[in-house]
């Protein structure tokens, strides 16, 4: 507790980053920064943990850092995830109102989200979110809210999001290794438009594509529901990949390239501006053309948002909304990406990135941070919440998953 109001921290373990924003907030939900931690991530790769020494080791610094700027000890959390073991699937549930008058109340509506979510499961994967879209009441549908109606049959339409299992646990045992409290798993797009979408997009329809540094992850949004989500095992580092290969350079030199010099549309590159190369020696060994080093970027640049395209397809939805795509993650800062995402959508294409105020809150303005940022803003909105519309209650899934692999850990 900080003067009455609550303290929340969120990390969000990336390919390329991992970092750590601790903040207070009050009744208002208005969350005021107070430390901000980050290092490299080394253990993980396209959402998913390969090394988990080196993944609590990434975790204890940014925490460190968040604290030591903050002056507060983090002592719980709430966490991303992401990877292509991600599912999304919309599913409905009906039941039949039991109260005498006929007048639905809370009981209802967890009873019809319960129903809605008896699908068939392989035993390693589990639900990780029920997001509601509307209900129906009787015969009267798009319904948001049912509670206080009157009928006698009730009907919901929700977007289940499951993950397995085993890689669920591997996130966990690094946030318990690095000695602080896991008070919540959030899917990191749902988190993301926490940050960067309106409830105005949310109502009339937008697409959300982050397009972090292994992974592109996809959430569609439309009548003020999820409507599909998707995970790309793509992202910026498979630019940075074909930069190294096409030029001849490290990875490292290839990462500075893609971020200084980078363009995503060759065509409105400019083929006079000689860029320095060096070798795997870091010596200097040729020049490169802003266009040639775009010839690298633009094809693995429109792959990826070709494949969120065909994500965005899934949703039902059409492929065309009201406010258009929104682009996020660190890639989408990458020069004349909004060129080449309208040349591929056909519909406006926008970046969106948080929009804190005060103090050290400017620092986290920038599309790099709105995973993060979003964790955070979700943990908040839904502190007081129960779990109608979202499963936010991670301590018994946590209690459960450690009684699922005690056997084996």
């Amino acid at each position: 507790m900080k003067n009455g109001k609550k303290i929340i921290t969120a990390i969000d373990i990336g390919t390329s980053k991992i970092s750590v924003v601790t903040a207070s907030f009050d009744e208002s939900n208005s969350p005021e920064i107070l430390g901000i931690g980050e290092s490299k991530s080394l253990g993980i790769k396209k959402g998913i943990v390969v090394n988990i020494n080196d993944t609590v080791d990434g975790i204890k610094k940014s925490i460190l850092d968040a604290e030591n700027q903050s002056g507060e000890k983090i002592n719980d959390c709430v966490i991303g995830i992401s990877g292509e073991h991600i599912r999304g699937i919309n599913n409905t549930g009906v039941i039949m109102v039991q109260n005498n008058n006929q007048e639905i109340d809370h009981n209802d509506i967890n009873r019809v989200l319960k129903h809605a979510q008896t699908i068939t499961l392989p035993l390693e994967r589990r639900i990780l979110h029920v997001l509601s879209q509307d209900f129906k009441v009787d015969d009267q549908s798009g319904i948001k809210d049912p509670i206080g109606m009157i009928g006698n049959r009730l009907e919901t339409k929700v977007h289940l999001v499951t993950s397995e299992k085993t890689l669920e646990k591997n996130i966990i045992s690094c946030v318990e290794k690095s000695d602080i409290n896991l008070n919540n798993i959030i899917l990191n797009p749902l988190a993301t438009s926490y940050s960067v979408l309106d409830q105005n997009e949310k109502d009339l329809g937008i697409a959300l594509i982050d397009i972090g540094a292994g992974t592109t992850e996809v959430i569609v949004f439309a009548d003020g529901g999820v409507q599909h989500t998707g995970i790309i095992p793509l992202g910026g580092n498979n630019i940075t990949l074909d930069i190294a290969h096409g030029v001849q350079t490290t990875i490292e030199n290839a990462e500075k390239l893609k971020c200084k010099y980078g363009i995503a549309k060759e065509a409105l590159a400019n083929p006079d501006e000689l860029i320095n190369i060096k070798d795997i020696n870091n010596n200097e060994f040729r020049n490169l053309n802003q266009k040639e080093l775009a010839s690298f970027i633009e094809p693995r640049m429109e792959e990826i948002l070709l494949l969120a395209k065909s994500e965005i397809k899934k949703c039902g939805q059409g492929d065309i909304f009201t406010f258009g795509i929104k682009l996020t993650g660190g890639t989408s800062l990458l020069k004349n990406s909004i060129d080449l995402a309208n040349n591929i959508f056909f519909q406006p294409v926008k970046v969106g990135k948080p929009r804190l105020k005060g103090g050290i809150s400017s620092n986290l303005n920038y599309p790099t941070y709105s995973t993060v940022v979003g964790l955070l803003k979700f943990a908040i909105e839904n502190y007081k919440k129960d779990s109608l519309t979202e499963n936010f209650s991670i301590q018994s899934f946590i209690k459960s998953i450690k009684n699922l692999f005690k056997d084996i850990y």
